[in-house]
């Protein structure tokens, strides 16, 4: 007999700050977004845009980080990330629609306010990259190519995990949804479906990096003028991958406040997420070398330009705030054994880490557009990234009275390995 128990489908009634937390982001949201959208309507200004644009792909780049997480840690046979599998995945799932809507938002009213190129007159004689219809094109379908292979990897799977006791209970609308997967999974061979779970990791991987170079290609090199270089988009996806890796943490250690899951989050999940954050500290730091020495020392104006935006000025000193939460801070702290086996200090590390890339993605975008400015000096910019966060909590934080939290059939395996 499997001594992997079941988990109850739902968040626990005894909980009953749940619905009120949920209902509450859902108002904030809405706010927000009636706020800022009409802020942008009125009075629209490059800065505004970019700050929009900055924390845009942050939230899209550590989200989507989730399903590639799930995909490496199957590829690499991880066990201890097994825990991690489900919430890695609706991470990503949750921000579909802000992902979407935002990015056609974005393009269809803000990118006359940051693109130099997109009103530019024929004679420009202008790239056949830099054309406002393959814009559009390229990066709505490398999403929705993502989204879709997302929701397909998700749901293989989830089928396994489900049984005829979710059908019967919870909310009638919920009875309902399960009996639908229910209807799929009996055409399903569930052997079948555990094995292309790991079979398409590699394909999930490959998805993730092309939507994601697209995002960095078009939303960070791209506001610049002649700005060419080979490895922002890896520079961009390993930073995508630190933060989602942490947030990914943060967001497990909220779910083990709301559901009982303390018998798969134990010391070791938090430990190798501490040696995973040390690998992706140490490379994210590598791309921004490599991307700086090959700059500064091949004497490239329009790339070493860029960084020096960044690294001198009016927006040093948010450059090196971002340095020291993205690398000082992390690797003084993850040299401790404690540190990485201490919930609180991890927890704390994760949320330093996220700060830091939200002012790498703030600095990859504002200064390629405004010579100076302050974030959140403005309460339409406030409400911009409370909008967007608050939306991904609310959709997620849904989730968690809907799907089982964690992928059971995938501990279970492991007793028989």
């Amino acid at each position: 007999m499997s001594i992997v128990k079941q988990i109850s489908l739902g968040v626990p009634a005894e909980r009953r700050s749940y619905p009120f937390l949920v209902a509450a982001l859902g108002i904030v949201f809405l706010l927000a977004t009636v706020w800022f959208v009409n802020a942008l309507a009125s009075e629209p200004s490059t800065a505004q845009w970019g700050f929009l644009v900055a924390n845009f792909i942050f939230l899209l780049g550590i989200t989507q980080f989730g399903i590639a997480f799930s995909a490496i840690m199957r590829i690499c046979k991880a066990d201890w990330a097994r825990s991690y599998y489900r919430i890695a995945e609706l991470i990503t799932l949750s921000f579909l629609p802000f992902a979407i809507i935002g990015f056609l938002y974005i393009y269809k009213y803000g990118s006359p306010h940051l693109f130099y190129w997109f009103n530019e007159p024929p004679e420009a004689n202008l790239s056949p990259w830099l054309d406002s219809t393959f814009l559009l094109y390229r990066n709505l379908l490398a999403q929705l190519v993502f989204y879709v292979m997302a929701i397909v990897y998700f749901v293989m799977g989830l089928l396994p995990d489900i049984t005829e006791q979710d059908s019967r209970s919870g909310p009638t609308w919920r009875q309902s949804f399960y009996r639908w997967l229910l209807s799929i999974k009996r055409n399903k061979d569930t052997e079948s479906l555990k094995h292309n779970v790991y079979f398409y990791a590699p394909l999930v991987l490959v998805v993730t990096v092309i939507a994601n170079t697209f995002i960095a290609w078009d939303f960070g090199m791209m506001l610049v003028p002649h700005y060419h270089s080979t490895i922002y988009p890896m520079y961009f996806i390993l930073g995508n991958m630190l933060a989602g890796t942490a947030a990914l943490f943060f967001l497990m250690v909220v779910l083990s406040r709301i559901i009982s899951i303390d018998n798969y989050f134990k010391t070791v999940q938090v430990q190798s997420i501490g040696i995973l954050l040390t690998v992706f500290v140490l490379f994210w730091l590598y791309m921004f070398w490599a991307q700086f020495f090959v700059s500064w020392f091949g004497n490239l104006p329009h790339e070493y330009g860029v960084l020096s935006l960044q690294m001198y000025g009016h927006y040093a000193p948010f450059f090196w705030i971002m340095m020291c939460c993205n690398f000082g801070i992390p690797i003084a702290s993850l040299i401790f054994l404690w540190v990485k086996q201490t919930l609180w200090a991890m927890t704390l590390l994760a949320v330093i880490i996220n700060i830091g890339m939200w002012l790498n993605r703030y600095l990859l975008v504002i200064p390629a557009l405004v010579e100076g400015h302050h974030p959140f000096m403005t309460f339409s910019e406030l409400t911009m990234t409370i909008s967007l966060v608050t939306g991904f909590l609310f959709v997620l934080l849904f989730s968690f009275n809907v799907f089982p939290m964690v992928s059971m059939w995938e501990l279970r395996a492991i007793e028989n390995d």
